[in-house]
């Protein structure tokens, strides 16, 4: 894995509100595990750490530093694509992915950001047609990045997500559920994440009970407020598009809170 963005793993794409869908409205971002002592300059390492402190300029300096060193490096190419595309500027991380294609064509980042620049490209497209075709290169282009780096799991949350928009949600959750297993046990917010994105899939599929579990699963796990509160819309949004779900949900709900009170009784019994 060559991108460096550790921090970006925590953000998640924005759900239709009233929908479910996983369609985005910023670019995908991906590449988030940081492994040093894999032959990667002090530079890159410093960008990552810049990067996950938010500070956005400077891992640019350090990164456009590196490049003087070493431009024909197309892990550097690769890293700047991508923090190019998280800030907007498409151009400029189209011209680093085409460096990264001449310098390194088949690595599984060089199609994994591919994928995602034209994943970036159909969300900013008004053309329906057009739109739909880039995903679907998109799809391909994370399929092949996969078949590089099969262990890569923001690969297949990204993949999942094309998949979503083309509305083949049967895929995406497939996607969704081979991803999950790859992510280390300690980043519970990335597991929030494709449990969400999960939920989202199988709420589209009209999957209520297996929706709902996954969304109540999220909600236990994390702590960012942003990610609560997009889960408890999506509950919201569930129940009003479903009338007769708002009674099973409110009566699951009940019961979890029954239990719950059962246990802290039993405990405090037994801590006497």
């Amino acid at each position: 894995m060559t991108t460096p963005y550790r921090a970006f793993c925590n953000i998640f794409k924005q759900l239709a509100p009233l929908g479910l869908s996983l369609a985005v409205v910023a670019v995908s971002l991906t590449g988030c595990q940081n492994n040093p002592g894999n032959g990667e300059s002090a530079q890159l390492r410093k960008a990552k750490q810049l990067i996950e402190q938010g500070n956005f300029e400077e891992a640019f300096v350090e990164l456009n530093q590196a490049l003087d060193q070493a431009p024909r490096d197309p892990n550097l190419h690769i890293n700047l694509g991508w923090l190019y595309l998280y800030t907007n500027d498409l151009d400029n991380a189209t011209k680093e992915l085409t460096q990264a294609e001449t310098l390194g064509p088949n690595l599984a980042e060089t199609y994994h950001l591919r994928g995602a620049i034209l994943s970036y490209q159909a969300q900013h497209t008004s053309e329906p047609r057009q739109s739909r075709q880039l995903q679907e290169e998109a799809v391909q282009n994370f399929k092949q990045a996969l078949q590089r780096d099969e262990k890569n799991h923001q690969t297949y949350f990204d993949l999942a997500t094309s998949l979503s928009v083309l509305n083949r949600q049967e895929e995406a959750l497939a996607a969704l559920d081979k991803g999950f297993q790859y992510i280390p046990d300690k980043d519970l917010e990335t597991q929030v994440n494709f449990q969400i994105a999960t939920c989202a899939a199988e709420a589209q599929l009209q999957q209520y009970d297996e929706a709902i579990k996954d969304c109540h699963q999220a909600l236990e796990f994390t702590t960012n407020p942003a990610s609560r509160e997009r889960i408890t819309d999506m509950i919201e949004n569930m129940k009003l598009m479903n009338p007769g779900l708002s009674q099973k949900i409110d009566a699951q709900q009940a019961e979890k809170d029954r239990q719950a009170e059962e246990n802290a009784i039993i405990d405090t019994a037994a801590s006497d």
